[in-house]
C-alpha cells in the first residue's frame, strides 16, 4: 500500500522534514541563524499559558485558523500584511519583549501529518526546517549514535510545554465560541503621514457581554484560569497605539 505523509510548515517555516535522529546525528543549528524568516510575518501565534506575558508588549487578538476554523489567539506584530516592527535591520527583536514560544522553537514544530493513504488519519511528529541546521556541529542535537545530546533538551522541552499549551489554548477558544463572546473588529491605522490601512479577519472578547455571563460561566472561566488570559487580552489592545507610533516613526 503506497503512502504519502503531506508536512504542513508553519507560517514563516521554509520546507519541513520529519526529525530523524540518526538522518540528523551530529547535526545542530546554524550559528547564523536569525530571525530573518519572520521579515514579513505581522501576526504569530500565542498559547493562552504566556498571554498575560505578551500582553505586555502585543495588541492581542483571535483569528481563524486556516486549516481547521477553528480560533487561535496571536500576537500583532505589524499594522500592515507584510510588517513586522519587532524586527531590526540585522533581524534581532527588539530588547526588552517578551519572546512568544512560537518564535522560540524554530527551526522546530510539531507539526501535523496527514495521511494520504487509503486509511486516512493525521498525526503530530516533530519537525524541523532542515536548512536551519548545519554538519558537524558543535553542539549536536544527536550523537552519531541517534541518542539525544544536552543541547536538544530545553528544544525538547519547549516542543512538549507548547503541545500541552495548545490543547488548553484550543479548549480555552471553543468556550468562548460558545459563550459567543467573540465578535469581528478591525485594526485601522491612520497615520499622519502616509495611507490609512485596516487589519482584519481579527476577533476580541466583547466585554458588555462578558460582563453580562451569569455566575456559573464566570466561576468556570475563573476555576479554569481562563480569565486571566481573557483580561490580558483585552488589555493588550492598548499596544495598538504602541504599533501606530512605531509604524510612523518608519515613514
Amino acid at each position: 500500500m503506497n503512502r504519502r505523509l503531506t508536512l504542513r510548515s508553519p507560517p514563516g517555516y521554509g520546507a519541513v522534514v520529519a526529525l530523524d535522529t540518526r538522518k540528523h546525528a551530529g547535526m545542530g543549528l546554524d550559528p547564523a541563524l536569525n530571525q530573518q524568516w519572520l521579515r514579513e510575518i505581522n501576526a504569530v501565534f500565542v498559547n493562552a499559558a504566556e498571554m498575560a506575558k505578551a500582553a505586555l508588549d502585543y495588541p492581542l487578538a483571535f483569528v481563524r485558523e486556516a486549516h481547521s476554523g477553528e480560533f487561535v489567539p496571536v500576537a500583532i506584530l505589524g499594522l500592515h500584511a507584510t510588517q513586522n516592527l519587532f524586527l531590526d535591520a540585522d533581524a534581532r527583536w527588539r530588547a526588552q519583549t517578551y519572546l512568544p514560544a512560537y518564535v522560540r522553537r524554530y527551526p522546530f514544530c510539531i507539526a501535523l501529518a496527514a495521511d494520504t493513504g487509503t486509511a486516512q488519519q493525521a498525526r503530530h511528529l516533530i519537525c524541523v526546517q532542515e536548512s536551519a541546521l548545519c554538519k558537524d556541529s558543535p553542539r549536536p542535537l544527536f550523537t552519531t549514535q541517534g541518542k539525544p545530546t544536552a543541547a536538544w533538551t530545553p528544544i525538547q522541552q519547549l516542543l512538549e510545554a507548547m503541545e500541552t499549551a495548545r490543547q488548553q489554548t484550543r479548549v480555552l477558544c471553543r468556550r468562548l465560541e460558545a459563550l459567543q463572546l467573540l465578535v469581528p473588529f478591525e485594526a485601522v491605522a491612520a497615520p499622519k503621514r502616509g495611507t490609512q490601512t485596516r487589519l482584519t479577519g481579527l476577533h476580541r472578547v466583547d466585554e458588555e457581554k462578558l460582563n453580562k455571563l451569569g455566575a456559573r460561566e464566570l466561576n468556570m472561566l475563573l476555576r479554569k484560569g481562563e480569565l486571566r488570559a481573557v483580561y490580558a487580552h483585552l488589555l493588550s489592545l492598548e499596544n495598538f497605539a504602541r504599533l501606530l507610533a512605531w509604524s510612523q516613526e518608519q515613514t
